[in-house]
């Protein structure tokens, strides 16, 4: 079986013809820090999703919960603002929400502007899934520790206070 796969890739390897890249020879993949930033939110999302998981809820859908629930009267844009969510993304979310019966859209303070409340829904199950998100949050903080967590926070708003050098780079 060794044979076969190294003879395999002893002919894929042949006919294998790479153009000339100076400039993408020189990247190394492992040092990318959009790459290490977006593995850690998949570490951390893939442990919350699988608690999260019997509630029916994704984490993106939660954190509009918390905001909905915490901030009386806050609308669609303003938790896509908080939380740095594309329209789409908080859209599909609401919709979800919505559907649910989580979430219900009232009249603003004008005609175009529609705030978000809970529903009694909503509240109960923000209730249940309480001490499930504690203990998940506990258990964090404890891995990381004060220390990383704080240098989270300041990488964080060294990032957002740097975000449109970054962009126009």
């Amino acid at each position: 079986m060794q044979i076969q796969v190294l003879m395999l890739y002893l002919c894929v390897m042949s006919e294998f013809k790479k153009i000339d890249t100076p400039n993408f020879d020189q990247i190394d993949p492992r040092t990318c820090m959009n790459g290490k930033l977006r593995k850690l939110h998949r570490l951390i999302n893939s442990a919350y999703m699988s608690n999260l998981k019997p509630f029916g809820i994704r984490g993106s859908m939660l954190s509009i919960l918390f905001i909905i629930g915490k901030r009386p009267g806050v609308n669609q844009k303003m938790i896509a603002d908080l939380l740095i969510l594309d329209q789409s993304t908080m859209t599909r979310d609401l919709k979800k929400l919505e559907s649910k019966g989580w979430v219900i859209k009232k009249a603003g303070s004008d005609a175009r502007h529609k705030v978000l409340e809970l529903t009694d829904n909503g509240y109960q199950l923000l209730e249940e899934i309480t001490p499930v998100w504690k203990k998940m949050h506990h258990t964090v903080e404890k891995i990381l520790g004060q220390y990383n967590i704080q240098n989270i926070d300041q990488i964080m708003s060294a990032i957002q206070s740097n975000l449109d050098n970054i962009k126009n780079s």
